[in-house]
C-alpha cells in the first residue's frame, strides 16, 4: 500500500479501505466502477500436496491464490481496466497462467520483502500507471 501511495495512487480494497453494505460480488463490481485500473496480487492461499487435475495426478505440490483474484481480474478485464498482475513464484493456474490474458505476468518471490521495490516491479507499476483510465470513461458518467 505504501508503494502505491508513494506513486500518488490511492489503493482501494473491499474490507480494507471500502466497507460494503451489500454482497461481496456486488461490492467488488461497484468498487471497480470507481477505479482507473486494477492490480492483482497472487499470494499463496491454498496448497495442494496430492490429488489430480483433469484426471491427471499432480506430481509436485501446487499453490493457488484466492479465487477472488480470478474473479476480480476477470471483472476488471471485462470493464477494460488496465491490469497489473503479479504473483508469487509458486502460484499458478487461471489468471496466473501465461497466455490466458493479454497482459504480461510478473512472477516474484513474495517472501522477499523487497520484491515490490525491485526495478522490474517499479518499472511495471510506472508503465501500468501511464495506462490508467479516467473513471468517466469506464462507467459512462462523469464525476
Amino acid at each position: 500500500m505504501g508503494l502505491l501511495k508513494s506513486h500518488d495512487l490511492q489503493p482501494r480494497t473491499v474490507g480494507s479501505t471500502d466497507y460494503p453494505d451489500k454482497a461481496p460480488m456486488d461490492a467488488v463490481i461497484e468498487l471497480l466502477y470507481e477505479c482507473e485500473g486494477a492490480i492483482i496480487l497472487g499470494y499463496p492461499q491454498v496448497k495442494m500436496d496430492a490429488g489430480s487435475i483433469k484426471n491427471d495426478k499432480i506430481k509436485d505440490p501446487m499453490q493457488f491464490s484466492t479465487e477472488w483474484n480470478h474473479i476480480e481480474g476477470g471483472l476488471a478485464h471485462a470493464l477494460g481496466l488496465p491490469l497489473l498482475i503479479i504473483h508469487h513464484t509458486d502460484v499458478s493456474r487461471g489468471i496466473f497462467d501465461r497466455g490466458i490474458m493479454n497482459y504480461f505476468l510478473y512472477k516474484k518471490d513474495f517472501s522477499d520483502n523487497s520484491w515490490g521495490i525491485s526495478d522490474e516491479i517499479t518499472g511495471a507499476l510506472i508503465k501500468w500507471k501511464s495506462r490508467l483510465k479516467p473513471i468517466s470513461n469506464i462507467s459512462g458518467t462523469t464525476s
